[in-house]
């Protein structure tokens, strides 16, 4: 599960991996600071020096543990989802089928419902 606008990360973690200083800054930060420039090259050159008269603040990057962390935690928030979808695409399915389980059972995946 990625979140919009994480373009930034693969690049981000490797220049980190390898010693870099690096600062994420995000966009509303720098976008009102006046002499922006219009290509690729002159921004990042213009971003420096406005990094180097600190007009601007790197943005909090949590540490790789704290990372995994989270990397963790949203994808089981998305398997507990995934999981529920899926039972409930099994209940309709066996009441498509006239199989109405519910009226019998609590829970169709619990103790009363299982094997």
């Amino acid at each position: 599960m990625w979140g919009c606008d994480v373009y930034w990360k693969p690049v981000f973690y490797l220049l980190e991996a390898h010693g870099f200083e690096v600062w994420l800054v995000n966009a509303r930060d720098v976008k009102h600071l006046p002499g922006r420039p219009k290509t690729d090259k002159l921004d990042a050159v213009w971003l420096c020096k406005v990094a180097e008269r600190q007009m601007i603040r790197p943005s909090f990057v949590p540490p790789a543990p704290i990372r995994m962390l989270r990397d963790l935690t949203r994808y089981r928030v998305d398997l507990i989802a995934e999981a529920g979808a899926e039972r409930n695409r099994v209940e309709k399915l066996l009441e498509d089928a006239q199989i109405k389980l519910s009226v019998v059972v609590s829970d169709l995946f619990g103790t009363s419902g299982g094997p």
